[in-house]
C-alpha cells in the first residue's frame, strides 16, 4: 500500500493527494508498530530485554492507559469500563511493559467486539499477611465479542496465529500482539490465560494476567495532594478557595499549575507527575476558566473534549482576557489528528501533546515554557526602563523575549495607575487594586508572572525609577525628589535608594556626571 500509493502521488500529484498521503502515513505507522513489536520479541527471546521498574501507583497508571482507549472505543460505538476496589496501590513496576500488555489486550478486545459491545478491565490484588511486601496483581480484560473456540486456546499466543484466517475476516491483525504480551508477562514472572464461554450470542472472551510485584512506600507528596483527594472523593469536592488555602499553606514556594480535565482519574495521574509543582484542578472548561481568572496560575494544562466549554474555546477565552493572557497553555488530549492540533495552536495553546503522554516530555515542556515567562519578565523591565534594577532578589536572565500586546496593556495600566499617585505616600496596593478592578491575589500573581515583582515591590520600583529621572535635574534637591516620589521622610528615601542601588541619591547623581 505504501509503495503503491506513493507511486500514485508521484504520477498524479493533484488527484486525491490528501487521502493518498493519509493512507501512506496510516500504513507507515502500522508498519512501524509491527517492526517495534518484532524487535521487542527478538530482544525477549535473546534475553536482552530487561525491566526498568519505578515506584508508583499502578492503579492510577492503569486507569490512565485504559482512558486513552475511550475515544477509539466511542468511535466504534463501544464502551470500556475500568473496575477496581482499590483507590491506589504503590508497587515497583515497569510502566512501559505494563502499558504494552494492557494496550495489546484492549486492542484485541476492541477488534473482536461488535458495535454496542462492552469491554471490562478489572484490577484486583491477592496478598497474604505473611507474604508482605509481596503482592499479586490480577488484571482481567473481558469483552462481549465473538469469543474464542476452546480448541484454539492453545494457539492463541503463538506468533503470527490468526483466530480468523479467512479472506473475509473483519478484524485486521498480524498475530504479533498476543505473542508479545505472553513474552512480556513471562519476563515479569507472571502468568496469562484466556477463557471463553462455549455458547451464546455475545459470549466474548476473558484474558487474565497475574503479575507478582513488591509493594513500596507511598510518596508523601502524593498523599498530601488535594487533587488526588478530589479525584477519589467526587461527592466531597472542595471549593476553589479551600483548595487554595490548603495548597498555599503547604507549598507557597512552588509554581502553580492548573489542570482542566473532566476525567478525575486522568487528573490524578497527571497530578502525580507534577510533584515539583503546586496543582489545582478544574472539572471542565467553564470551571477551569473561572479558576484561572481567580488564581492566575503559572501554567495551564487542559484537555480538548470537555463539557460546557471545550479546550479550544477555553484557550481562546484565556488569551483574550488580560488577567490570563500571559499564562502558558499545554493541550493534553487524545485528539491527535493534525486538524485538531492546528486548531489548538491557532487558538493560542503553546504546546499540543497527545495522550498517553511521556512524563519526561511533559515535564521538559513545562520547564521550558516557564523559562520563557522569565524571558518576558526581562522584556517588560527593559520596556519600563527598569532593567538596571540590582536588588539581589530580582535577578532575571538576560534573554530575548517577544512582546504580547494584551499583556502590554495590563502592565501599562498598572504603571500609569502608580504614576498618577506617585506623590501620595499613603498610596497602597489595595488602592491600586480598586483602580484596576482586580483582587489583591489576582494582581499579585499576574504582576509577578509578567514582571517578576510583587505589587509592593513594583510600586517601590516605579517610585525609585522616577526618582532617578528627577535626580538628573540639578535644580531638584534630594528632599524635593523624595516628596515627589511619595517619601515623606528624605532620610528613609535615601536608605531605600541605597538598598536598591548600592549608593546614596547624592552619590548616584555624582556618578551619573550630573552637574549640580
Amino acid at each position: 500500500v505504501i509503495l503503491g500509493m506513493a507511486q500514485q502521488v508521484m504520477n498524479k500529484p493533484n488527484e486525491n493527494s490528501t487521502n493518498s498521503m493519509n493512507m501512506i502515513i496510516r500504513n507507515g505507522q502500522s508498519l512501524l508498530n509491527l517492526v517495534n513489536e518484532m524487535l521487542d520479541l527478538s530482544k525477549l527471546e535473546t534475553g536482552k530485554m530487561s525491566l526498568q521498574p519505578v515506584n508508583g501507583d499502578i492503579i492510577n497508571f492503569l486507569r490512565y492507559v485504559v482512558e486513552s482507549f475511550h475515544l477509539l472505543a466511542e468511535s466504534g460505538q463501544k464502551a470500556i469500563h475500568f473496575l477496581t476496589d482499590m483507590d491506589s496501590l504503590h508497587v515497583a513496576y515497569d510502566p512501559e511493559r505494563i502499558r504494552q500488555i494492557v494496550t495489546n489486550l484492549l486492542s484485541n478486545a476492541l477488534k473482536f467486539t461488535p458495535e454496542k459491545g462492552n469491554i471490562y478491565v478489572n484490577v484486583s490484588k491477592n496478598v497474604l499477611p505473611q507474604d508482605e511486601p509481596n503482592v499479586t496483581i490480577i488484571i482481567k480484560v473481558k469483552d462481549t465479542g465473538i469469543g474464542i473456540p476452546e480448541d484454539q486456546f492453545q494457539h492463541i499466543f503463538d506468533r503470527f496465529y490468526q483466530l480468523d484466517n479467512s479472506h473475509t475476516r473483519k478484524a485486521e491483525g498480524t498475530g504479533i500482539g498476543l505473542a508479545l504480551t505472553k513474552e512480556l508477562v513471562k519476563l515479569m514472572d507472571g502468568e496469562i490465560s484466556v477463557k471463553s464461554p462455549p455458547s451464546g450470542a455475545n459470549r466474548g472472551s476473558e484474558f487474565t494476567v497475574i503479575l507478582p510485584m513488591i509493594k513500596v512506600a507511598e510518596l508523601e507528596e502524593t498523599v498530601a495532594s488535594p487533587v488526588v483527594k478530589e479525584a477519589y472523593q467526587p461527592k466531597l469536592k472542595p471549593t476553589i478557595n479551600s483548595i487554595l488555602t490548603t495548597d498555599e499553606k503547604r507549598n507557597k514556594e512552588k509554581q502553580l499549575i492548573l489542570l482542566v480535565e473532566d476525567n478525575a482519574d486522568v487528573v490524578t495521574y497527571t497530578a502525580s507527575c507534577l510533584s515539583d509543582y503546586q496543582v489545582l484542578a478544574g472539572k471542565d472548561g467553564r470551571e477551569g476558566f473561572d479558576i484561572a481568572v481567580e488564581m492566575i496560575p503559572d501554567l495551564i494544562i487542559t484537555d480538548v473534549m470537555m463539557p460546557f466549554v471545550d479546550g479550544f474555546e477555553l484557550c481562546r477565552r484565556l488569551r483574550n482576557d488580560e488577567h490570563t493572557s500571559h499564562i502558558p497553555i499545554i493541550m493534553l488530549t487524545a485528539k491527535a489528528d493534525i486538524e485538531s492540533k492546528i486548531e489548538g495552536l491557532q487558538q493560542g495553546c503553546d504546546v499540543y501533546l497527545q495522550k498517553p503522554f511521556h512524563e519526561e516530555e511533559l515535564l521538559v515542556r513545562i520547564k521550558k515554557l516557564l523559562e520563557l515567562r522569565k524571558n518576558l519578565q526581562q522584556y517588560y523591565l527593559k520596556k519600563l526602563g527598569l532593567n538596571n534594577y540590582t536588588s539581589t532578589d530580582a535577578i532575571i536572565p538576560e534573554t530575548k523575549a517577544v512582546e504580547n500586546k494584551v499583556e502590554d496593556v495590563f502592565v501599562k495600566k498598572v504603571r500609569e495607575a502608580i504614576e498618577a499617585n506617585l506623590a501620595d505616600a499613603n498610596f497602597t496596593v489595595e488602592q491600586l487594586c480598586k483602580l484596576l478592578f482586580i483582587s489583591h491575589s489576582q494582581l499579585n500573581r499576574k504582576l509577578e508572572a509578567v514582571t517578576g515583582f510583587s505589587p509592593n515591590k513594583f510600586i517601590r520600583l516605579i517610585r525609585i525609577n522616577k526618582a532617578k529621572e528627577l535626580l538628573k535635574n540639578p535644580s531638584n534637591t534630594i528632599a524635593s525628589v523624595a516628596y515627589a516620589c511619595g517619601y515623606n521622610d528624605p532620610g528613609y528615601f535615601t536608605r531605600v535608594f541605597k538598598q536598591d542601588y548600592g549608593v546614596t541619591p547624592q552619590e548616584w547623581r555624582v556618578s551619573s556626571k550630573v552637574i549640580i
